[in-house]
């Protein structure tokens, strides 16, 4: 028998996985899986569960969204002990679940754990603070945390969507100066920035996946031009509604650490959770930090190194 700690956030999407859970214990359990099942209480309650997590534990899975998520990965890390981690997607856009083509179905998504493969990912660290998939600032990223969450429940991706897109002719750009490890600088305005190891960001910016290997100890960092005119205002909206990323406006690269300075304290989200800075911070990636249990057709994905170890859960 294999012990199990699962995660439940109850407020998570449309809270759908109140109404799943029964069948995700059934699924686990006919597995041989002794099930600990804990509801999260407050914000941060499931990294405080995973900092002082028991070694009886042979794995975590967390059933939330990707903030949820977040707080297991940085309770894990935290524990600096190294339990298999399964992702149950739940939430409302799911950018982290999206990439590594995990099933919106959750009980398809317990099953796929189950028969699943270990393999390791890439974590960020921001100053103290840890994040999954993004580090973002700037248009779209408000809407992560401001949406009302019954908003996000009703509509969705959709209710990303609008509320990133009509903030875009307004918005201030903030100035940034991005020194990355091998000395590139990218300096300017920005209205949006990004630091990922995801294939979607925010559930508005969709990434090739052939920028994107998600433990190769390496961040893909987009910058969005401050537009000076309606013609650089129309460049940027063209390029985000038909994804075609190919204009003057758009900077991408790839780093392993940067340290960016913005002229004034700017607020930037962390997997879609609020975190407010002075102006300076450094973030660096965490390779291989993460062992997590993902469905054995991963590799179609060309996301990841070929790097399984099998799960042990039968």
């Amino acid at each position: 028998m294999k012990n199990v700690l699962l995660i439940i956030n109850p407020r998570a999407g449309k809270t759908k996985v109140k109404t799943c859970l029964f069948d995700i214990v059934d699924i686990l359990s006919e597995h041989d899986m002794t099930v600990t099942v804990e509801i999260t209480r407050y914000s941060g309650h499931a990294r405080d569960m995973c900092s002082y997590i028991s070694d009886s534990y042979d794995m975590v899975i967390c059933a939330g969204g990707d903030g949820t998520l977040n707080e297991v990965f940085a309770g894990m890390i935290s524990s600096k002990k190294h339990i298999p981690i399964g992702y149950i997607p739940a939430g409302s856009t799911n950018d982290f679940g999206s990439t590594l083509k995990l099933s919106k179905d959750m009980k398809k998504a317990a099953s796929d754990i189950v028969t699943g493969v270990t393999r390791t990912i890439d974590i960020g660290k921001f100053d103290n603070r840890f994040f999954s998939y993004v580090a973002s600032f700037g248009a779209f990223t408000k809407a992560s945390y401001s949406t009302p969450q019954e908003i996000k429940n009703t509509l969705g991706h959709l209710a990303y969507v609008l509320e990133g897109m009509k903030d875009l002719p307004t918005i201030k750009g903030e100035y940034a100066r991005i020194v990355t490890d091998n000395g590139t600088v990218h300096e300017g305005e920005f209205i949006f920035g990004a630091i990922a190891n995801s294939t979607s960001v925010g559930g508005v910016i969709s990434l090739d996946k052939r920028l994107v290997t998600m433990n190769d100890g390496r961040f893909e960092l987009m910058l969005i031009k401050n537009p000076k005119n309606i013609v650089e205002l129309n460049k940027c909206i063209n390029a985000l509604l038909t994804k075609n990323y190919n204009t003057d406006m758009i900077i991408f690269d790839s780093l392993r650490s940067a340290e960016i300075v913005t002229e004034n304290p700017l607020t930037w989200s962390l997997d879609g959770e609020r975190c407010d800075t002075d102006g300076k911070v450094s973030i660096k990636n965490l390779n291989n930090a993460i062992r997590m249990v993902l469905p054995s057709t991963v590799n179609e994905t060309e996301i990841l190194y070929d790097n399984t170890e099998e799960a042990d859960l039968h």
